[in-house]
């Protein structure tokens, strides 16, 4: 494991543990397993794949009405998706890779989203939100994101993810991206970071040639046209924040019947998480302790192997202080095939999720040291 890649890491899993037990929209951390050779994240399970698999597959009712998803079941998941990443900024948390490959679905009919991949995520203390990396996704990409490759000054990481959810909703929409790099298709040039900046700088979005067309053909409401031309302004100090969204007609327009049912349902396991969370003792020392303990681990765990000694694996469980060390294999076949419950796992009542988990492919990132993609820095 690159010890300079290892602050990001722990970055991560620290993200993903606090943040995944409070809110059925966010994918939660399970465990983390650990080799010298090998790390896994082991989430909870969303079989429904990725919301990108979800829009595609309304590719052949699109050609005849413009519309990938329709504004009401648009609206369903997007304000899942609020909901989401308001949670994430009211602990003080960006995203800032928000896009459909990283919501990904469960298997309730309608699905519920879950956020997930929080690699690029950065935290804020205050009230001052303000970033200074270029990172992400540059189709995803606000301009001042884009710009801060100048290192001129930073970025506000709140409007960043504000900026994201449109370009989101849009590509629910219209299955496109309003501001993309057609000229330019490596997403980790310069040229396509250009590309796209130039675009939201010098047109409406509704306007650009690649886009304009499927606006029209679509028949988008007023309503979801006036929410994206506030949720697309160049000014971050003028773009409409999250609080804002909620508070728009378009947001706030009635659901249809089952997608009513749906949002009731996971609002009343929402409220039975944060009564769970609001009984349980915190401990401040303990989760510091559980802090150091993972960050001695992974440490631990980046030392080059010795040749023909057995690796020890390591399991740090994410829902309690403790750590558990096990002899095994570094192959990534032998690190999934792990019993699902762990010596260090809690005993008592979990609080409610709409999916448990477990070490189901689709549940666990096994492989090599995970990586983020490279993208350009300042």
């Amino acid at each position: 494991i690159p010890k300079v890649i290892m602050p990001n890491i722990l970055r991560e899993i620290r993200i993903q543990a606090e943040l995944g037990e409070g809110h059925m929209n966010v994918i939660n951390a399970k465990e983390v397993l650990l080799t010298q050779t090998h790390l896994a994240l082991v989430m909870e399970f969303a079989a429904g794949a990725s919301l990108t698999s979800y829009v595609a597959e309304k590719w052949q009712a699109a050609q005849h009405t413009g519309l990938f998803l329709t504004e009401d079941e648009a609206r369903y998941f997007f304000r899942q998706f609020v909901g989401a990443v308001e949670y994430c900024h009211l602990h003080c948390v960006a995203h800032r890779d928000l896009k459909l490959d990283n919501t990904l679905l469960d298997n309730s009919e309608p699905p519920m989203i879950k956020l997930c991949d929080f690699g690029f995520a950065k935290t804020w203390a205050g009230d001052d939100a303000n970033m200074m990396t270029h990172i992400g996704t540059p189709v995803y990409m606000s301009p001042e994101l884009i710009h801060s490759r100048n290192g001129a000054k930073g970025y506000d990481g709140k409007l960043v993810d504000v900026w994201a959810s449109g370009v989101l909703l849009i590509v629910m929409l219209l299955g496109t991206f309003p501001f993309d790099h057609l000229e330019h298709p490596d997403p980790n040039t310069t040229e396509a970071h250009l590309e796209v900046w130039l675009q939201q700088v010098k047109q409406k979005w509704s306007d650009i040639p690649h886009i304009s067309k499927q606006v029209e053909k679509a028949h988008l409401s007023e309503e979801c046209r006036d929410l994206l031309n506030k949720i697309f302004v160049i000014d971050e100090k003028d773009r409409i924040s999250l609080q804002q969204i909620k508070a728009h007609p378009w947001y706030n327009k009635p659901l249809l019947a089952k997608h009513t049912m749906a949002e009731r349902k996971i609002a009343q396991q929402q409220a039975e998480i944060q009564k769970y969370i609001s009984t349980r003792q915190i401990d401040a020392v303990k989760l510091q302790a559980r802090s150091d303990e993972l960050a001695r681990m992974v440490e631990a765990a980046a030392q080059r192997p010795q040749p023909g000694v057995a690796e020890p694996l390591i399991r740090i469980n994410l829902r309690e202080s403790a750590v558990t060390n096990q002899i095994a294999s570094s192959s990534v076949g032998q690190l999934g095939s792990i019993s699902e419950a762990p010596s260090g796992m809690s005993t008592g009542a979990p609080p409610p999720m709409a999916a448990q988990g477990n070490l189901a492919p689709n549940g666990m990132m096994a492989g090599q040291m995970h990586q983020p993609a490279p993208v350009i820095r300042a």
